[in-house]
């Protein structure tokens, strides 16, 4: 990534990926009601409402200023050698492809009734996979990965640790995919993330006990 990002044509294209959700929003506007569904919950019914001005300007402004934040917190991380190029582009695109899939979500189900939250989880899960492939090859930095005191204290802490992880990521990535096709239980789908984050950091504490 080059030290500025205004000169960085990444940057600037996903800032023209994240004005996207608007530029639709203003375009279905009319097509619109005047109160619009922005929340689901774990059975993909509705249970969120906001004015249609929320969902046209501020949920797109809130996910653009976020994207423009994780850009500033990767350039100025002093490690920067240490972030695997492949989960750096996975987690820069993340918010500028999920603002695009949120707003269609909405105007849809605003506009058509048509429901695409159950797709949600299946995207969510390939993400975990990919990230998981690449995790073990993430070296250490203060931006991405498990930074915990122990791994960010020890190489080796660190290393093994995302080796694990990586593989908790891409097994709990491909059991949340099946909850998008498959009847699960909510209980069920928590569980398997929760596991992705305790699991990792129980044993990262346990070499760390061990002196690794």
């Amino acid at each position: 990534m080059s030290n500025n990002i205004f000169k960085t044509k990444g940057f600037w294209l996903s800032v023209a990926v994240c004005l996207l959700p608007a530029l639709l929003s203003l375009a279905f506007y009319d097509k619109m009601p005047d109160t619009v569904v922005t929340h689901w919950n774990f059975k993909n019914e509705p249970d969120g409402y906001s004015p249609k001005w929320v969902a046209v300007f501020l949920i797109p402004s809130v996910l653009f200023a976020a994207n423009i934040l994780i850009w500033f917190a990767l350039n100025a991380e002093p490690k920067k050698r240490g972030i695997n190029r492949h989960i750096k582009g996975v987690v820069l695109w993340t918010l500028p492809v999920l603002s695009v899939i949120v707003q269609c979500m909405i105007i849809m189900f605003s506009v058509k009734g048509i429901n695409l939250v159950r797709f949600v989880p299946l995207i969510i899960g390939i993400m975990f996979v990919v990230i998981g492939n690449y995790l073990p090859k993430c070296r250490q930095n203060f931006t991405m990965g498990i930074k915990l005191p122990w791994t960010l204290a020890s190489e080796e802490n660190w290393n093994r640790t995302h080796r694990l992880a990586g593989k908790l990521w891409i097994i709990g990535g491909f059991i949340m995919s099946l909850y998008a096709i498959f009847e699960m239980h909510t209980v069920f789908f928590i569980i398997v993330i929760i596991m992705m984050i305790i699991i990792p950091s129980i044993y990262s504490y346990a070499m760390y006990r061990k002196g690794i």
